[in-house]
């Protein structure tokens, strides 16, 4: 039973140190596996299985975890005024997903069931401090940042993307902002 744990932490070390991507200029290139697979999976699955860590000079950082907003105010000056949460999509349809950005895999999430996921595996990217391009088989996500404070614009290339209960939103934003824009309180929906 003592070999276990060790043979599973060799495992992890393995995996860690087997990713090395190519550089590029400012950008880090991840060259595409053999087949693109995109599979909808339980939470327990992407658990079991270790993600390679970001660093913090990993320009995939600022992608971690994006959470979706609308623009609610265009005219505004003020960016978290301008944008906000979509009141719609998180009080009554809960239909929206959030993206979650490793260097192995991307996981559209259901913002209301955090077990509701969709993963791609095997795709190419290409990051720096403004823009994530994300090309799989038939698709290619480009996350563009168009304001000042990392509010991220996505753009889908190719074949529709359309997942049950996981709606694309047209504009992202780190999670660790959502606290600084106007929350409503969906208690107060009257839908």
């Amino acid at each position: 039973m003592k070999l276990y744990p060790t043979i599973l932490f060799l495992l992890v070390l393995l995996s860690i140190f087997s990713c090395h991507p190519e550089k590029r200029g400012d950008n880090v290139v991840r060259k595409p596996s053999a087949a693109v697979k995109d599979t909808l999976v339980q939470k327990e699955t992407v658990k079991a299985k270790e993600k390679p860590l970001l660093t913090a000079t990993d320009p995939l950082k600022i992608f971690h975890k994006l959470y979706p907003i609308d623009m609610l105010k265009p005219e505004s000056k003020d960016t978290f005024k301008k944008y906000g949460i979509e009141f719609s999509g998180i009080c009554y349809s809960c239909d929206l997903a959030e993206i979650k950005v490793e260097k192995d895999l991307v996981q559209f999430v259901n913002v209301c069931d955090s077990n509701e996921i969709y993963q791609l595996r095997n795709f190419s990217y290409t990051a720096n401090d403004s823009t994530l391009r994300i090309k799989t088989e038939r698709s290619e996500f480009i996350l563009r940042k168009v304001e000042k404070e990392p509010i991220f614009e996505l753009k889908i290339i190719g074949e529709p993307f359309l997942l049950k209960n996981k709606r694309i939103a047209k504009f992202y934003t780190q999670d660790g902002l959502i606290g600084q824009f106007e929350v409503h309180d969906c208690g107060d929906f009257q839908g």
